[in-house]
């Protein structure tokens, strides 16, 4: 079975997001060591948030089961933290692929 044209962007967006949170790490990183070095761990957290994120989008690319349930699993986190902090603008997307991952052409595509 052909790769779906929407599983394609879901992809390509889960890239285009982990090498924002990889940037953001390093410079995270970068400062954190030249300013107070002993906050350099929490600047890990968004190189790991990127790391998974590399993982997630070569899954979704392609086709892995588990791709799909860690991606609908974080978006739902996603959802729902949005939904905590009333922030309406950040609920659009995760919103949006967890309908999209529970659509059952979408899910057919990662039992084959």
């Amino acid at each position: 079975m052909a790769r779906p044209i929407g599983i394609t962007i879901l992809a390509i967006l889960q890239l285009l997001g982990a090498i924002v949170w990889i940037y953001i790490g390093a410079l995270a990183l970068m400062l954190a060591l030249a300013l107070l070095p002993l906050l350099a761990f929490m600047a890990a957290i968004p190189l790991i948030l990127g790391i998974i994120g590399l993982i997630l989008f070569y899954g979704l690319w392609t086709l892995k089961g588990w791709a799909w349930i860690w991606t609908l699993i974080i978006n739902i986190i996603q959802v729902i933290w949005a939904l905590y902090s009333w922030d309406l603008i950040s609920l659009v997307l995760p919103l949006i692929i967890v309908i999209y991952l529970l659509v059952p052409g979408t899910r057919a595509a990662f039992k084959q």
